[in-house]
């Protein structure tokens, strides 16, 4: 049976449409796992206290509709049991009995002390509330293609950008990136897929580069990709869907 939540967007959730931003769509699924392991035991700063960390490898979300300002909404979140080293998670956001957004992100549970990775055999998800993963109508994974990039910005990890663990928050890249689509206020994000490579820490600066727009089959979505860099080394990779209003 699902985690579940009730929340609500917020005015300092949306952009000039009124519409929740990028981040704050894929933050509501993060505050799901969160408030699931709170409740559930053991929670995140538990873990963390035992020398372990669950670290986000890889996220995909699709967004249906935009979510509005004062939207009541209900955030569903569970676990997949892991048999090696990726623990996934499946998130559905709800408006009334309307799905509006649905994503899976795959974990992996770091040991701190001895720089390694837990396998699913040593760590058990039950407790959280485990079913499989959520069927999504995108991939669930994506190669970054061999097509030109340029380079449309940089970005200095500052204090507000940072968690717990003193590098960039999964959540923030999403309007980071989504700043460099042109037309923003025309715009809402459909889709994501991003691969999480390696950290953006406090005082690094991170490059961005975007490639052109690509039309989809069938569908009236646009991409977008994007490699971000710091020091010359991969940071992330995202494909970004996008519709018009």
């Amino acid at each position: 049976m699902p985690f579940e939540y009730k929340t609500q967007v917020t005015a300092h959730d949306i952009d000039t449409n009124c519409l929740a931003t990028p981040t704050s769509i894929i933050k509501y699924m993060m505050e799901a796992v969160d408030r699931n392991m709170l409740n559930a035991k053991p929670s995140y700063q538990e873990l963390m206290d035992k020398g372990l960390s669950f670290i986000v490898s890889r996220t995909a979300v699709e967004v249906f509709r935009p979510l509005k300002e004062y939207e009541d909404i209900t955030v569903q979140t569970w676990a997949t049991p892991s048999k090696n080293v990726s623990f996934p998670r499946s998130y559905v956001i709800k408006s009334g009995e309307e799905t509006v957004a649905q994503g899976l992100a795959i974990w992996a549970l770091v040991d701190t002390n001895e720089g390694r990775l837990i396998r699913g055999s040593e760590f058990s998800t039950d407790a959280y509330g485990t079913a499989e993963a959520i069927t999504l109508n995108i991939p669930s994974r994506f190669k970054l293609p061999d097509i030109p990039f340029e380079k449309c910005g940089q970005r200095e990890i500052m204090y507000s950008d940072v968690d717990r663990n003193f590098h960039m928050n999964n959540t923030k890249y999403f309007d980071m990136l989504f700043d460099y689509i042109p037309n923003r206020e025309k715009i809402f994000m459909s889709s994501c897929l991003v691969n999480y490579i390696a950290e953006a820490p406090i005082g690094k600066t991170v490059e961005i580069f975007i490639s052109n727009p690509e039309k989809t089959d069938g569908s009236d979505e646009i991409i977008y990709y994007f490699k971000t860099e710091i020091e010359g080394s991969t940071n992330i990779q995202a494909r970004i869907g996008i519709k018009y209003i």
